[in-house]
């Protein structure tokens, strides 16, 4: 499975890469029998090039981009047709346009927000919880 981590700059993007590598590199493997294949690390301002490669081949989207800034995010996988199922994090500010997307192109899109009490906990281990997303796809 590919996978795109969209927001990579961010401190959940840090620690979700980590561990997808470890996933990857057989260190780690908390996400049962799912293979890692190719990890792309992207954000908005990531070279046009990386982030088409990235939309025409990715299985799966970790969306963790604060604010407003997936619209190039949409339009790759637009251009490409990739209708892989997208993670998006609590912080991703207009959530309405991935809603319109999953509708238009019937897309699963998946809502991930720490509970109150994960919130307090390590980066790993809310990493740990987003990771079960991959076993939905």
């Amino acid at each position: 499975m590919n996978v795109l981590i969209w927001g990579s700059d961010t401190i959940l993007g840090h620690g979700l890469l980590s561990m997808l590598k470890d996933i990857k590199d057989g260190v780690f493997n908390a996400i049962g029998n799912i293979e890692i294949g190719e990890i792309f690390a992207c954000d908005a301002d990531s070279d046009k090039d990386v982030i088409d490669e990235a939309c025409a081949n990715a299985d799966f989207v970790f969306n963790l981009s604060y604010g407003f800034k997936s619209d190039k995010l949409i339009e790759g996988l637009n251009i490409h047709n990739n209708t892989c199922p997208v993670l998006l994090g609590h912080s991703v500010g207009d959530k309405s346009l991935f809603r319109e997307y999953a509708q238009s192109n019937n897309v699963p899109i998946l809502e991930w927000a720490p509970n109150y009490d994960m919130e307090l906990l390590s980066v790993e281990a809310q990493v740990y919880d987003m990771l079960g997303a991959l076993q939905c796809a």
